[in-house]
């Protein structure tokens, strides 16, 4: 019986390829954002060159990519280990 109850519950494939594609966007969300403020601190014309601009964008970036990382971390904690 304490076999069955020190048993530590494990992931199953599909779980643990949903956890990595959730790592793996979540790093990706991190390397964009910081892509996007590299990129967007070089402009200098236009409605983009001003701070609420680029906010704006980085807003809106992050809005679609925050999206995105909460469906995968959805599906990585509907796959969890039981």
């Amino acid at each position: 019986m304490s076999d069955v109850m020190d048993a530590k519950p494990t992931r199953t494939p599909g779980g643990k390829l949903a956890l990595w594609l959730f790592y793996g966007f979540c790093l990706y969300t991190f390397w964009a954002m910081l892509r996007y403020f590299w990129v967007v601190s070089d402009v200098t014309g236009g409605e983009m060159a001003s701070l609420g601009g680029k906010l704006l964008g980085a807003l809106m970036g992050f809005l679609v990519l925050g999206t995105v990382a909460a469906l995968l971390g959805g599906l990585a904690w509907y796959t969890r280990a039981r």
